[in-house]
């Protein structure tokens, strides 16, 4: 059988396998209702857990970036953005849904537009002074 044959029946086959028999980083994924035993499912194992549906991110990078944009924030502006870094969240009205923000369709968009002012009015500044820097070098080089 020629290779991109059989590189292509591969595919074919990965792309048509269920998500939950697959593997992610060499770990395999299960559905929510997959039984535990004792009548339990997994949905019910994660929907025990104190604040799981707390979003987590790791902030503990310091971030200059990041933390400049949560800084120019209302708090529950950043509730959306740290929402919208949810892995499960699609679009900024589900990050302000989850946020349990009111009207979350216009708040999510509000703050999408607010976060893309912050990320512009930043990269201008950086670029403002990379041209600074560089022309300050070339007056004393």
């Amino acid at each position: 059988m020629p290779q991109h044959v059989k590189r292509e029946a591969e595919r074919a086959h990965r792309q048509q396998q269920p998500l939950w028999e697959r593997k992610v980083n060499g770990r395999r994924v299960s559905l929510l209702e997959a039984p535990i035993g004792d009548g339990l499912t997994l949905r019910d194992l994660v929907s025990e857990q104190e604040g799981s549906d707390a979003v987590v991110v790791d902030r503990s990078a310091d971030d200059p970036r990041l933390e400049a944009v949560l800084g120019a924030l209302e708090p529950d502006e950043r509730d959306v953005v740290l929402a919208w870094a949810h892995p499960g969240i699609r679009t900024w009205a589900d990050a302000a849904r989850h946020a349990r923000a009111a009207g979350p369709e216009a708040f999510g968009e509000r703050v999408r537009r607010k976060v893309r002012r912050i990320a512009a009015r930043r990269a201008e500044q950086a670029a403002r002074a990379t041209r600074t820097r560089a022309a300050s070098a070339g007056h004393w080089g």
